[in-house]
């Protein structure tokens, strides 16, 4: 086993001469392996041991007799070990989490400190092949992409796993081998936790009914999509400056360069965007990113996404903002206006949009969505104007008894302010007529005695249309 893990450790170039490594060791099988082997191999590679142990108080006598036997343990190797105790169901009803998420926050925080302390150490951590083999059918019954599949890496920034190409039994007998005496966590055997329940229930019906070497082909379905993740990202990582303009406070990603990418890098500089606004990618999902591609291709300019962390992003009509929810401010529309053909198509690329116009003898309403208003034709004062709003704007509401502020207007019916600046006002002589997409106006209404009527439509511009623009 000695010479798997070396041969892992080198092919990952996990070790440099000089480093010190900070082994998390809880004084089970795996933890307390690793901790032996490199202390086995500490001259070898010219790299110094140190030991942390927490004690996450769940399990009261147990989990303390535990932290004795690795201080115990370190002292009878000269191991310099880091040891504390943590109240992490506290930390639970503090924060919120899931205890494996609770346990893993304050985990690696302690971890980190400690590395921190002895002046940047790399933390190494006992993860095995089945580990792996679980993490990988967990992710898969969860739904997760590529980067939840590829499971757990070699390597994350100042985390290690030399144990990974070596699997628990080999664990188990390198500690009967060499008379190491590890501790059992109680709580492993409870199947109440998801992790237990696969590798206690679902992993051995899987090995007994379907495929005796199911870790075996885990593991290799890991490797194959984690190099195929890293050739997505390098390939995400050169186009990023083609399609992304990064400001001070948030980024931008230009759609009409974004069309021609392929959708699995589309997904990944998004979610690099995400990791760039936000540090991490903590309750990002799927669905997330998809919402994100869907607004950058199909969104109505001036729509808005929010995601968690008080990320939102914004659709512009060149693309989309991502940011902070208190700097992601569209750019102010530049349109003073235009008269529109009726009847005719009026093509407005500053708004992202056209206007159809068609004047009838009859009522023949074909849709009843909020992109189209019918008005008495002969009752208007022609030329009819589109314009957005301006300071002072007043309508009479269609219904409304007396005129409204647009601005009241707007805030009343909870419209987005990244909205407003980009909605049509359809105006005659007379004033506005149609909040367009939201209301009409009592002047030019319908009624009994209506002979001419005037329909408008308000249709968003198609790629096709821009790219003639």
């Amino acid at each position: 086993m000695l010479t798997k893990v070396k041969a892992w450790i080198d092919r990952h170039s996990m070790l440099t001469a000089g480093d010190k490594i900070l082994v998390a060791c809880s004084g089970g099988p795996d933890s307390l392996a690793l901790l032996h082997i490199f202390n086995e191999l500490s001259a070898e590679y010219n790299i110094k041991i140190f030991a942390a142990h927490l004690d996450h108080m769940f399990r009261g006598a147990e989990s303390a007799k535990e932290a004795t036997f690795v201080v115990d343990f370190c002292q009878k190797n000269s191991i310099t070990c880091f040891s504390t105790a943590i109240d992490v169901p506290k930390f639970i009803l503090q924060s919120g989490l899931s205890v494996s998420d609770a346990a893993r926050v304050v985990r690696y925080q302690y971890l980190r400190s400690v590395a921190q302390d002895l002046g940047g150490a790399k933390i190494a951590t006992g993860h095995h092949r089945d580990d792996q083999a679980e993490t990988v059918l967990i992710n898969m019954l969860r739904g997760a992409g590529s980067t939840g599949i590829r499971g757990i890496q070699p390597v994350n920034g100042d985390i290690i796993r030399p144990l990974l190409s070596v699997s628990r039994a080999e664990i188990n007998e390198y500690c009967t081998k060499h008379h190491l005496e590890p501790r059992f966590d109680s709580s492993n055997l409870k199947i109440n936790y998801l992790r237990n329940r696969i590798r206690i229930v679902l992993l051995p019906e899987l090995e007994k009914q379907y495929n005796s070497a199911i870790k075996d082909a885990l593991c290799r379905t890991a490797t194959i999509i984690g190099d195929e993740h890293d050739f997505i990202q390098v390939t995400a990582r050169s186009m990023w400056s083609l399609v992304v303009t990064e400001q001070p406070n948030k980024i931008f990603i230009d759609a009409k360069k974004m069309e021609p990418i392929h959708i699995a890098v589309r997904r990944e500089i998004f979610r690099m965007a995400i990791e760039k606004k936000q540090g991490c990618l903590t309750g990002i999902s799927f669905h997330h990113v998809e919402t994100l591609l869907e607004l950058l291709s199909t969104g109505r300019v001036g729509s808005i996404v929010q995601l968690p962390g008080q990320l939102v992003s914004y659709k512009s009509y060149h693309g989309v903002y991502l940011g902070k929810n208190d700097v992601v401010q569209p750019t102010k529309v530049d349109y003073l206006g235009q008269i529109l053909s009726v009847p005719g198509t009026t093509y407005i690329p500053d708004l992202g949009i056209m206007i159809n116009a068609e004047v009838t003898d009859e009522l023949n309403i074909t849709s009843h969505s909020p992109q189209v208003a019918v008005f008495d034709w002969l009752v208007l004062d022609p030329p009819l104007f589109v314009r957005i709003r301006r300071d002072g704007d007043k309508f009479q509401p269609l219904g409304f008894h007396g005129s409204k502020k647009l601005k009241d207007f707007f805030i009343d019916g909870k419209v987005a302010r990244q909205m407003r600046d980009c909605t049509p006002i359809i105006c005659d002589n007379h004033g506005i007529i149609w909040v367009g997409g939201y209301r009409q106006a009592e002047n030019g209404k319908v009624t009994h005695d209506t002979k001419k009527f005037l329909q408008i439509t308000i249709i968003k511009l198609e790629q096709t249309v821009i790219k003639e623009d």
